[in-house]
């Protein structure tokens, strides 16, 4: 039998590990196009979500009528997820251990944790689960603004990141177009505003993996954010094992 425990980094362990509830309250939907856009282009066959969280992009999948395989290794991210989707196939395991047979998924699709994976041991799991013609989808949520209050957030947030993975550092991205078994068929964005306020802007930063309680934030003040200044941005690169 396969060992599906693989690694779990330390600060996506503890830092999602305790604030599970939150992620999933604070953390946005993915606009409706990119869903529809997914479930049109790659919904066809077994689909398998790595770093499934707690759902926030699987349940959206559902409700699109599509019951993917949902692995997450954080357990009390797992346990929203499946409290949520009962009937759903929800399994503990890593990118790097992935618990599935070989050549057994059409589209793997990973939603907002890619940066977590050892990206190695990661692009070898998803190239022996993948079938042949099949296609690995990465999904994002990605924070972008230009306002004074915005630029004074980010500058709170980056001084407790540390060395954390990230989306911003697209080390992720190298890695995926370094690898010659892997080709970009799609990249694709579309805006997605939301509107905040300050107690939406709060919670959005203690959902992040290198928070830590609210205290120590202490002193670390920005403006109050108007309505609707926060915009994200969702890109989906869509590599195609060759």
């Amino acid at each position: 039998m396969r060992d599906t425990r693989g690694v779990v980094h330390d600060a996506a362990s503890t830092g999602f590990g305790a604030e599970a509830s939150r992620y999933q309250s604070a953390r946005p939907r993915y606009h409706p196009d990119l869903v529809e856009r997914f479930v049109d282009q790659f919904a066809a066959g077994q689909i398998i979500e790595i770093g499934a969280g707690t759902g926030k992009f699987t349940s959206q999948l559902v409700a699109a009528g599509i019951s993917p395989v949902a692995v997450e290794p954080v357990e009390s991210m797992r346990a929203i997820l499946a409290a949520d989707h009962p009937d759903l196939d929800v399994r503990p395991g890593t990118a790097e251990a992935i618990p599935a047979e070989d050549n057994s998924f059409d589209t793997i699709v990973v939603a907002q944790s890619f940066h977590w994976f050892d990206y190695e041991a990661a692009l070898d799991e998803i190239e022996r689960v993948v079938r042949p013609g099949g296609h690995l989808v990465t999904v994002w949520n990605v924070k972008a603004g230009d306002s004074d209050w915005y630029q004074r957030y980010m500058e709170i947030i980056d001084r407790y990141a540390d060395d954390t993975p990230r989306h911003a550092d697209m080390r992720w991205r190298r890695a995926i177009d370094n690898d010659a078994r892997f080709e970009t068929v799609d990249d694709w964005h579309i805006d997605n505003s939301q509107a905040m306020d300050r107690e939406d802007v709060v919670s959005r930063a203690l959902s992040t993996s290198f928070s830590r309680p609210a205290e120590r934030y202490e002193g670390d003040r920005c403006e109050r954010p108007p309505r609707g200044a926060d915009r994200r941005r969702h890109s989906t690169p869509l590599p195609l094992p060759g």
